[in-house]
């Protein structure tokens, strides 16, 4: 099945903006998850991408349910 560009490809909400790669929920979850990976860098000095969204899933009772799906998104389907 081809990939629709208009929509999200987690919820499948049309995006406001097709160069976007998410929705606005999931755009603005994403960026919050790019910000606290800054945060976590420095705390931990080194630590890859998906090792940090490993990380967050492992903290299911903090993560948010849109940073959750972005996460699970990001790693599962890159």
């Amino acid at each position: 099945m081809k990939a629709n560009k208009q929509l999200c490809p987690i919820c499948r909400t049309k995006k406001k903006d097709v160069s976007e790669k998410y929705c606005n929920n999931h755009n603005t979850a994403k960026v919050k998850l790019q910000s606290g990976y800054e945060s976590w860098l420095k705390a931990y000095g080194v630590l890859s991408w998906d090792d940090f969204l490993q990380r967050l899933l492992n903290l299911t009772d903090i993560v948010g349910a849109l940073i959750k799906e972005v996460v699970e998104y990001e790693l599962y389907f890159k």
